[in-house]
């Protein structure tokens, strides 16, 4: 198999979910550095997040938490506990790496979706050996949008912070 068949382009960001954001800020701002670039939420997923950049070099790291007892994220805490939840790569296109997968013997979790200018794919975790993968792109439409002046490269739905 072509190990470019994924088409990943980058590592975009890993995500924590948390029960509470603010409790779990100060960790990542305070001791580690981050910087906050702008929450943001998903009330039809069911999540709550905050975008930080990664001091010295392109990383995010995104904080999730759930948007309320509804939501999966209430049920992954629920059932593990708060922890890494998902690693999130940007791809060429998710349709073509979620292809791949089929030719690697994955069946893509959930097919291919779009959601808030994202087309998304993912490998669920028992089929990665325990890990959440989300591999994306963005439809062009909505990428123009961000490099009108807009930073959201990592996020569906992120407002800056002043």
């Amino acid at each position: 198999m072509d190990s470019k068949a994924m088409g990943i382009k980058r590592l975009d960001h890993v995500a924590w979910v948390v029960k509470k954001l603010d409790d779990a800020l100060p960790l990542l701002t305070n001791l580690m550095g981050m910087t906050v670039e702008g929450r943001f939420e998903n009330p039809e997923v069911g999540f709550r997040g905050v975008g930080l950049r990664v001091p010295g070099g392109t990383g995010h790291f995104e904080l999730l938490e759930p948007y309320d007892e509804n939501s999966y994220l209430h049920k992954f805490i629920e059932e593990k506990g708060p922890g890494l939840h998902h690693v999130t790569f940007e791809v060429e296109d998710a349709h073509a790496a979620a292809r791949a997968m089929k030719d690697f013997g994955i069946e893509p979790w959930g097919g291919v979706s779009e959601s808030h200018g994202w087309v998304e794919a993912f490998i669920h975790p028992k089929d990665s050996g325990g890990v959440l993968f989300q591999f994306y792109h963005e439809d062009p439409e909505h990428r123009a949008q961000h490099e009108e002046g807009h930073d959201h490269s990592h996020s569906h739905e992120m407002e800056p912070v002043d």
